[in-house]
């Protein structure tokens, strides 16, 4: 008695079987190659659009504190031209220690507002340029809790 087993002879119809197995798996794994890459491109492109309008966000808001602090320079110096203008006018000392000190005094408050202005325009800078991104995560966390479909 032989211990070898004899092989299973191979037909046409098994080949043909076994040929449409082997490019019905074959087409499945293009079509999952295909829909993965399509996946990733759209997360790419989405990318490329989140990064874009959190720097238009940024450019914008920048923008404005450019723009802000250049006219609190602008009104500081012509503020400073007028003190400079005040205090060569006056003749008594004591008159020009009462201008200075109000010039300080007016000075101080002044900067405070515009400080607190520029903060202002900081904190907008910040949630303007995060808000796409924010989005972006929110709807990816909600769109990963749905449960996948088979």
């Amino acid at each position: 008695m032989s211990t070898k087993k004899a092989k299973p002879e191979m037909n046409t119809e098994t080949a043909n079987q076994a040929a449409e197995q082997v490019a019905s798996f074959a087409l499945k794994s293009v079509d999952q190659a295909q829909a993965a890459f399509e996946k990733v491109s759209e997360v790419a492109h989405g990318n490329v659009q989140l990064m874009d309008a959190a720097a238009n966000a940024y450019k914008n808001r920048v923008t404005d504190i450019q723009l802000k602090s250049m006219e609190f320079v602008q009104l500081n110096i012509n503020s400073g031209f007028a003190f400079a203008r005040k205090f060569f006018a006056v003749r008594d000392p004591s008159e020009a220690v009462t201008l200075q000190q109000s010039f300080l005094k007016d000075q101080a408050e002044t900067m405070q507002r515009q400080v607190a202005e520029l903060s202002e325009l900081s904190v907008a800078l910040a949630k303007d340029a995060l808000k796409p991104v924010q989005e972006s995560v929110t709807k990816t966390f909600s769109s990963l809790s749905k449960p996948l479909a088979a």
